[in-house]
């Protein structure tokens, strides 16, 4: 037997309105399965992904609004909802390998009636889920995917490809050889000269690439960061108020942090966040906001009978703009230092279970329940928490790759 269809979350006076509009709106689609059509060949066919990118819409749509059979697990299937179009037997399936339609083999016309139809029928399943789905946010009945390791892996790619160019840069280049002893001392001149050029040329070009790639992992680590603290805010176990979920992802960087690390802060922990505050004003913000800087130093007003003066005076000593190389290599270590000393910071105390469920991919829920449920396993040590995390590794494989 199927499994029950689940309660509707907005009402049944709601859900018949809805079933209504669908039935006009679905024209010609029936639970019911014509005798004489119940078993006819079938084929199937995927869809275009962005026609149906929510699958799980069809099924409420279908299931829910029109009271379609259906069933679920099957091996690499989630579910199959299976009724008629014009009395021809059609069914839907959410495969691992993408969402699939199966229509008589004689009746493939009737695709362009699926693709039509079905798609318009879904806006208005997301008319009647929208306020329960604004309801579910409010409440923190949510659940937010771990990128953790996307975010570390791009912000570890650039700082790799940052320490090699500048360590390039640095590299003593010998001379080349002037040529043959036959050349006259013009020639050789002009050889040197050459060289020269060539190997200051190799060194700038490596400070830029250098340069380049450090402001990318700058800008990639403060991505990080906001979706790390949103991850341990969760896992720390303290429950959610109304509407504190979407305030939370809302909020800066800095304030995140105030609601992970202790207050008030330890002196050393004081220190890192003014550093890092430093190289959000003087490199991530200019960077990431088209070279506007807070303090007016990319704003240049004219002193007539003098020149062109930055907004913020000599404060343009501290400008990415100042030198030539916004940020050279000794910029680049101050940088990698500052985030070596936060993500410590950000895994120690506290924070350390925490940090573990983070680095174990587990996706947050943030209703009360999931906090509780980490706080208990937080509590119990480092082998519950791995005992937790393998169980959930577990179960997510086993639903991602759909093995029911």
């Amino acid at each position: 037997m199927p499994d029950q269809p689940a309660a509707t979350p907005n009402g049944d006076r709601h859900l018949e309105v809805l079933r209504l509009r669908l039935g006009r709106k679905l024209s010609g689609f029936t639970a019911e399965i014509p005798e004489e059509n119940a078993r006819t060949p079938m084929a199937s066919y995927k869809p275009v992904r962005a026609l149906f990118p929510v699958p799980e819409l069809v099924l409420f749509a279908l299931r829910e609004g029109l009271g379609w059979q259906w069933h679920g697990h099957g091996e690499k299937v989630r579910w199959t909802v299976y009724g008629a179009i014009d009395g021809q037997r059609v069914a839907f399936e959410h495969q691992k390998f993408g969402f699939t339609v199966f229509l008589p083999k004689e009746r493939l016309d009737l695709r362009s009636r699926v693709e039509g139809q079905l798609r318009g029928a879904l806006r208005l399943v997301e008319a009647y889920l929208r306020p329960f789905a604004k309801a579910q946010v409010d409440q923190g009945e949510v659940m937010i995917v771990n990128r953790f390791i996307e975010f570390d892996e791009r912000y570890r790619f650039h700082r790799e490809l940052a320490d090699v160019a500048y360590r390039r840069a640095a590299e003593p280049q010998p001379p080349k050889a002037s040529g043959d002893e036959s050349h006259d001392e013009r020639t050789r001149a002009r050889l040197i000269s050459l060289d020269m050029t060539e190997r200051i040329n190799a060194i700038l070009s490596a400070e830029r690439e250098g340069f380049f790639h450090s402001t990318a992992m700058i800008d990639a680590y403060f991505s990080c960061l906001e979706h790390r603290l949103v991850l341990l805010r969760a896992f720390m176990g303290r429950p959610f108020a109304q509407g504190e979920v979407l305030g939370l992802l809302g909020m800066k960087w800095a304030d995140k942090l105030k609601l992970v690390l202790p207050t008030p802060l330890p002196a050393d922990a004081a220190q890192v966040v003014a550093r890092m505050r430093r190289i959000k004003e003087r490199i991530r913000n200019p960077f990431a906001h088209g070279g506007v800087e807070n303090d007016q130093g990319s704003l240049f007003f004219r002193l007539p009978g003098i020149g062109s003066v930055p907004g913020n005076f000599t404060r343009f000593g501290d400008s990415v703009r100042f030198s030539m190389l916004p940020v050279d290599a000794d910029d680049h270590a101050e940088s990698c230092a500052t985030f070596d000393a936060l993500d410590a910071l950000l895994a120690a105390g506290d924070l350390v279970g925490p940090d573990q469920f983070i680095k174990g991919t587990v996706d947050p829920v943030f209703d009360a329940q999931h906090c509780a449920q980490y706080a208990k396993v937080i509590a119990g040590g480092l082998d519950d928490i791995e005992a937790y995390i393998d169980v959930w590794s577990h179960r997510w494989e086993r639903h991602a790759n759909m093995d029911y």
